[in-house]
């Protein structure tokens, strides 16, 4: 089935509903921007059906919602295009049912939340009528995770609270003056996430080669990378670890590596 164009003609909601209705197995390849952030990846369908998503890092159903709130970016099906595994088993009414209820509450929160990329941190010395505010456990569990380090999409990842949650007690923390937004560098956006995802699928021994190709590319300095040297060195990387690790292991990591570092391209700098 030829289905290809632009999010901003055809919506998300009608691609489902035509791959739906034509019972097609394959998937669809998203390009597009929520603001400054990038947002790439796929959703898989066996016989019409939704069966998985993949979006960087994010649980699948997380990343089928996600792509809800993209209003423009070029799509393209593909008729061979197979996931890991199904992931997903909800039905397409209520994912679309949901998606739509998560596009409109992210229009809503763009004005207050603070982008996935930015770092949030404690405000030193917070006014004496927020030490005054009772939180929930989602929000003490939240702000836990602030430490000037974690940018928002790593503690929606890390909290299990997902995007949209995370963004509504981000935007609260922030209205109450217990939390500060703060620009990431490179530095902290890139290395310690691609060191958390070799770490996870290869094991310690893995992590050795990365900085063999940070090496290799020209990094010696994590704070003057560029995007390119970064770009390089994930490729650098893929060819040593070919040699030690299971290849459809290494390919699936590289995938994911690859994939994060097109999310977050052109946000910190």
């Amino acid at each position: 089935m030829a289905l290809a164009g632009d999010l901003s003609e055809f919506p998300l909601t009608d691609i489902i509903q035509l791959v739906d209705l034509s019972k097609q197995t394959g998937g669809v390849h998203i390009k597009g921007q929520r603001g400054q952030q990038p947002i790439e990846g796929w959703i898989y369908f066996r016989d019409g059906k939704i069966i998985a998503a993949t979006l960087g890092n994010l649980p699948a159903l997380d990343a089928a919602y996600t792509f809800f709130t993209v209003q423009a970016g070029p799509f393209q099906f593909h008729e061979r295009a197979q996931p890991d595994s199904q992931s997903i088993t909800q039905s397409n009414e209520v994912i679309i049912m949901e998606g739509i209820m998560r596009q409109e509450q992210w229009q809503e929160l763009q004005q207050h939340a603070p982008p996935a990329h930015v770092i949030p941190r404690l405000v030193p010395n917070p006014s004496q009528s927020s030490s005054e505010i009772s939180l929930e456990a989602e929000e003490w569990r939240i702000l836990t995770m602030v430490n000037g380090k974690n940018s928002v999409g790593h503690i929606a990842q890390r909290s299990g609270l997902g995007e949209l949650r995370t963004a509504e007690i981000m935007a609260r923390l922030l209205s109450i003056g217990l939390i500060e937004n703060r620009e990431a560098t490179l530095a902290e956006t890139i290395f310690p996430e691609l060191e958390r995802s070799v770490m996870v699928s290869l094991g310690a021994s893995a992590r050795a080669l990365l900085y063999d190709a940070y090496g290799r590319s020209g990094i010696r300095d994590q704070n003057a990378a560029t995007w390119d040297q970064v770009a390089a060195a994930i490729d650098i990387f893929e060819q040593l670890a070919m040699r030690a690790f299971s290849v459809e292991h290494v390919r699936q990591l590289v995938e994911e590596m690859r994939a994060f570092l097109q999310q977050t391209s052109g946000v910190a700098k």
